[in-house]
């Protein structure tokens, strides 16, 4: 049987309803039913988008743990990516835009800069360390910073808020 939860603003008084948005609990006193679900009043108040975007903690938790996958996984991915000889940056692209989708899905799908500098960050990483030893002698491929710019910016896109 589930723990007995409280109303957040009347301690006393148990529950078993949550607010659709925040997840809080809230008594039948506080419920405010709206077209979207039943909502606490401080969230009911609120214009629809006004919470898109704004992560809970346990969002940001779960999107950097998706974004450090991503980085370790992405590592080989890289290196695969820069031995093909054609498309690489539309590959590259594709494969940005999926780690984009994963982090955003992991965060709840609520996006906002914070998933997209997570996502950003953990699409950039792989191919930094792909590119590092290149980078340090000072030869490399232009080709190759360009497929980087098109994963990580389709990361981006891939959190964009709806």
């Amino acid at each position: 049987m589930a723990e007995t939860m409280h109303c957040y603003r009347h301690p006393k008084r148990e529950t078993r309803v949550s607010c659709a948005t925040c997840g809080r609990p809230i008594c039948t006193e506080c419920m405010v039913a709206t077209d979207v679900g039943i909502k606490c009043p401080d969230d009911a108040r609120l214009p629809r988008g006004a919470r898109a975007g704004v992560m809970k903690t346990n969002q940001v938790v779960r999107s950097i743990l998706a974004g450090i996958g991503v980085a370790v996984v992405g590592i080989p991915v890289a290196y695969v990516l820069f031995l093909l000889p054609f498309f690489t940056w539309l590959i590259s692209a594709a494969a940005g835009y999926g780690a984009g989708t994963l982090i955003y899905r992991a965060g709840g799908r609520n996006g906002g800069p914070v998933a997209i500098a997570i996502s950003v960050v953990a699409t950039a990483v792989p191919f930094l360390v792909v590119l590092a030893p290149d980078l340090l002698a000072g030869a490399f491929n232009p080709l190759r910073l360009i497929a980087m710019a098109f994963a990580v910016v389709a990361a981006g896109v891939a959190n964009r808020q709806i």
